[in-house]
């Protein structure tokens, strides 16, 4: 199956869950968001915080992976970044347009350099922990559990978070192939852990190529005439 079809796949059932799954009631968007941002932290559950505030994380993972993309006036950034507030639409959009790479290797740009940065690998990693620390040590399934099945947009953002994944899993085989890498067992391991694992994906990846001629082909290349 075509990583285009498993993305199309994920994207309408996430959609399916959202307009036919989602708890009806509870709190709206607005009361939600008061309560995560209150100064005394105790109205949201730890666990659901922690996912929230991880969404905000996971534009900025997808953002320094894609970056390098050369889709000509297609540019990655625009659609990573309008993911902090249209969630995985815009970001889908993106992938649905998108060509594979074939390992090409990208010209140095600043952004490209912002995004090769280790510091901020670093500094992705750390939050991603802090904040995996805070949802799992102080936070409750239980009331999370209870906040899915009753709060539409705990409901929602459950699904955009997992379709963040997806995502990530979709294209890390183009970035591996520009850094000189193939995919095997063990390079899926950043892809199972939610976040987590794409964050520290980050900080270890090796660095760019900088020979084109010795990277990996994409296997659609092979299928060319």
């Amino acid at each position: 199956m075509s990583v285009k079809l498993i993305l199309a796949a994920a994207w309408i059932a996430g959609w399916i869950h959202v307009l036919w799954f989602t708890p009806e009631g509870g709190p709206s968007v607005a009361e939600f968001l008061a309560d995560v941002f209150q100064s005394d932290g105790g109205r949201v559950d730890p666990l659901v915080f922690a996912v929230f505030n991880l969404l905000g994380l996971w534009p900025l993972i997808m953002l320094v992976v894609l970056v390098q993309d050369d889709q000509g006036r297609w540019k990655a950034w625009p659609f990573a970044v309008s993911a902090l507030v249209l969630g995985n639409t815009a970001l889908y959009v993106y992938l649905f347009l998108r060509r594979p790479q074939e390992g090409k290797v990208p010209e140095r740009t600043r952004l490209v350099r912002f995004a090769e940065s280790k510091v901020l690998a670093l500094l992705v990693l750390v939050s991603t922990i802090a904040l995996f620390a805070q949802g799992l040590f102080q936070g409750s399934p239980e009331a999370y559990r209870r906040a899915y099945e009753t709060n539409a947009f705990v409901s929602f953002m459950s699904v955009d978070f997992l379709l963040f994944s997806v995502a990530f899993a979709a294209v890390l085989p183009d970035d591996l192939r520009r850094r000189g890498r193939s995919m095997s067992g063990l390079h899926w391991l950043p892809a199972l852990v939610p976040a987590l694992g794409a964050a520290a994906y980050l900080l270890f990846r090796p660095p760019l190529t900088d020979h084109r001629g010795d990277l990996p082909t994409a296997p659609e290349a092979l299928e060319r005439p």
